[in-house]
C-alpha cells in the first residue's frame, strides 16, 4: 500500500512539474496561477552595527502587478523612508504606489529591541546580530492585479569581519536566500536570523535541513541539539504529519531574553535553557511544537484561549520524548503529577495569558483529553488527531477544540466539561 501511495505522490509531482514547464503555471496560496502574473521581488539588506540596524531596499520589476503597498510604522522603528512612484506617509501609516517599472522603496530599520529591563529579544552588536525578519521587513497590505504573486529573494551585505548569516530560508548562493511562502502571494522573509561572527552546526534529519547557530563563544549546545533532534524527529513527524524543509535554531546568552521564542521556520532559545529541564519537559521541543503547529489561541475582552497553544506545546515537550523512548512511563506519570501540583491553585484557564501555573494545569487537562479520546475510540484516535485538525485553523478557541474532539468520539467529552473552562 505504501509503495502505491509513494508512486501516486511521485506521479502527481511529475505532472505538476510538467505543467509548470509546459504551460507556465504553478500553485500559490492553494490556487493555480500563471507565471505571466509573477513579479520579481528583491530585498537587499545592509547592516549598520553602529546604528544597531540595517538599511533595507525593496525592488519590484513590475509595478503593474504589485500596484500598491501599505504598512504601519506604529513602533517607529522605520526611518528615512524613500521611494520612487508615489510615497505618502500619514502619521504612522506608509503608502507606496509603485511605478510600472523599476520600483524601489528603501528605509532604515532599528533592529535592537529591549523586551525587559536589560534583556533583549533582538540585538545588534559590533560583532553579531540576532533579530527577526518580521521586523526587518514590515507586515504589509498589498493591492495587486488579480492573480499576481511574487518570486522573491533576499541579498545580505555583511560588514567587514562578519563571517556569515543564517536564516530559516533556503540559501540560493552565498548570502542570497530564496523567499518562498506557498501560503502567501507576497513573500516576506519572516523568522529568526543571525549574522556576524557566528558558529553553526548542521545536519539533515529525515527531509529537514537543521542548523543550530550562535555567536562564537556562547555556551550553546549545538551538537547536543542535533543529536536530540535525530532521535526525536520521527515522533515529531508522526504526531504532526509535517516537518519543515529547513529549521534554524538560534541561541545566545545574556543580555538576550532568558526564554524561548518561536517563528514559522525557526526558533530562539537562551543558552541557559537546557534541552530537557529538571521537571522532565523540554524547552526546545516546546518551541518546536509552536513552530510546527503554528497554533495560537483566540482572545477577546472576557476570554483568552492561549492555554490551548501553550498547553499543547508543553504537553508535546515531554510526550514526544516519551514516545521516542527518551523516558520511562513512570517518569512521564511523575511529570504529570508535578504539573498538577504546580497548577493546583489555578481556578480558570481562560481568564488571562497562559502563565506557568496555567500552562501546567492545561497540560493535565489535555492529558486527560488524550486518555478519553483513546479510550472512547479503542485507540483509533488520540490527541494528535485533534492537534492536526487545529493546525488547519491556526487561531483556535475552546469551541474549536471541542468540535475537533467530538468529530472523533462524539459529544459529552468529560475532560472538556471541566470547571476550569467555564
Amino acid at each position: 500500500m505504501l509503495f502505491f501511495l509513494k508512486r501516486r505522490w511521485f506521479l502527481l509531482k511529475l505532472v505538476y512539474l510538467l505543467a509548470v514547464m509546459t504551460f507556465g503555471i504553478k500553485v500559490v496560496a492553494g490556487e493555480i496561477v500563471s507565471q505571466e502574473l509573477a513579479y520579481k521581488l528583491v530585498y537587499q539588506v545592509v547592516f549598520d552595527p553602529l546604528k544597531q540596524g540595517a538599511l533595507v531596499s525593496i525592488s519590484v520589476d513590475k509595478g503593474e502587478l504589485l500596484k500598491h503597498l501599505r504598512f504601519s510604522n506604529n513602533r517607529g522603528i522605520y526611518s528615512n523612508i524613500r521611494a520612487n512612484g508615489k510615497l505618502t506617509i500619514t502619521g504612522k501609516q506608509v503608502d507606496w504606489i509603485l511605478p510600472k517599472e523599476g520600483a524601489q522603496l528603501s528605509y532604515f530599520v532599528l533592529l535592537t529591541n529591549k523586551r525587559d529591563a536589560g534583556k533583549f529579544d533582538a540585538l545588534v552588536t559590533d560583532k553579531w546580530a540576532i533579530f527577526r525578519g518580521d521586523d526587518l521587513i514590515p507586515a504589509v497590505h498589498t493591492f495587486e492585479a488579480t492573480g499576481a504573486y511574487s518570486i522573491a529573494s533576499m541579498d545580505i551585505l555583511l560588514p567587514e569581519g562578519w563571517g556569515g548569516i543564517e536564516t530559516g530560508w533556503q540559501r540560493k548562493k552565498g548570502n542570497t536566500f530564496t523567499i518562498d511562502n506557498p501560503d502567501r502571494r507576497f513573500d516576506r522573509p519572516t523568522g529568526w536570523m543571525i549574522a556576524g561572527d557566528i558558529g553553526t552546526r548542521r545536519a539533515n534529519v529525515s527531509k529537514t535541513s537543521i542548523a543550530v547557530s550562535a555567536p562564537k563563544g556562547e555556551k550553546i549546545q549545538r551538537m547536543d541539539s542535533l543529536t536530540f533532534f535525530n532521535f526525536v524527529w520521527p515522533e515529531v513527524h508522526s504526531a504532526f504529519k509535517k516537518t519543515p524543509e529547513k529549521l534554524l535554531v538560534v541561541g545566545a546568552g545574556d543580555p538576550m531574553w532568558r526564554g524561548g521564542l518561536s517563528a514559522s521556520n525557526s526558533l530562539f532559545l537562551h543558552s541557559d535553557r537546557p534541552l530537557v529541564s529538571e521537571n522532565g519537559t523540554s524547552p526546545l521541543l516546546h518551541e518546536l511544537t509552536h513552530m510546527v503547529t503554528r497554533i495560537s489561541g483566540v482572545s477577546s475582552s472576557d476570554t483568552n484561549d492561549d492555554w490551548i497553544a501553550e498547553g499543547l506545546a508543553e504537553f508535546y515537550s515531554f510526550e514526544l520524548l516519551y514516545r521516542a523512548n527518551g523516558m520511562t512511563k513512570s517518569r512521564r506519570s511523575k511529570i504529570i503529577k508535578n504539573l498538577a501540583k504546580w497548577g493546583a491553585e489555578v481556578k480558570h484557564l481562560r481568564k488571562s495569558k497562559s502563565t506557568g501555573p496555567v500552562t501546567a494545569r492545561a497540560v493535565v487537562l489535555l492529558d486527560e483529553l488524550d486518555k478519553e479520546i483513546r479510550k472512547r475510540s479503542n485507540n483509533k484516535y488520540n490527541i494528535d488527531n485533534v492537534t492536526r485538525d487545529l493546525m488547519e485553523l491556526r487561531k483556535v478557541s475552546l469551541d474549536d477544540l471541542r468540535k475537533s474532539a467530538e468529530k472523533l468520539v462524539g459529544p459529552k467529552i468529560q475532560a472538556l466539561n471541566s470547571g476550569l473552562l467555564k
